[in-house]
């Protein structure tokens, strides 16, 4: 009988401690913060050439980490880290780089663009890093209510990148 009522207690105790709803839903008004697939990594070749001993240099956007706050306006901070690595046809010591943060409501309409700068400097070993910090504002909570936000982040690239990207 000792053993059921240590049994019992102890699902007791389990239950009491998980003292919130499972069904409990929380809407949040804070963005969804993503990276466009084919704009997340930027290859720059010396010349026309294509091979890989032309490559100067290849940077990526990595590590998103987004935080949000719900007040009287939503603003969402969104960190990142651009990175690149040296190729064997790259010769400077810094590389400066457009990329984008554009704020799309309902998945399809783009009500604003930035485009940003971030300079790269390369160690020794052929590697930069640079960590970047950008703050978006939603004016009003109810703007926030009634629509779908969502933060997109991209290399500013033309149309032979985004073909280059889409084919490897």
């Amino acid at each position: 009988m000792s053993v059921r009522f240590a049994l019992l207690a102890a699902v007791a105790l389990t239950l009491a401690a998980c003292n919130r709803s499972p069904l409990e839903v929380v809407v949040s008004r804070c963005p969804a913060v993503a990276v466009v697939g084919d704009m997340n990594t930027l290859t720059r070749f010396k010349g026309e050439g294509r091979a890989t001993d032309d490559v100067m240099y290849t940077a990526s956007i990595m590590d998103v980490r987004s935080s949000c706050t719900e007040e009287e306006a939503v603003d969402s901070r969104v960190e990142f880290v651009v990175g690149a690595t040296a190729g064997p046809a790259f010769s400077e010591r810094q590389i400066t780089l457009p990329y984008f943060i554009a704020i799309l409501k309902d998945n399809s309409q783009i009500v604003s663009k930035e485009v940003f700068e971030v300079t790269l400097k390369f160690d020794q070993k052929g590697f930069a890093r640079s960590r970047e910090i950008v703050t978006q504002h939603i004016p009003t909570i109810e703007q926030a209510r009634r629509y779908n936000y969502e933060v997109l982040i991209g290399f500013q690239m033309d149309a032979q990148d985004v073909v280059f990207n889409m084919e490897r």
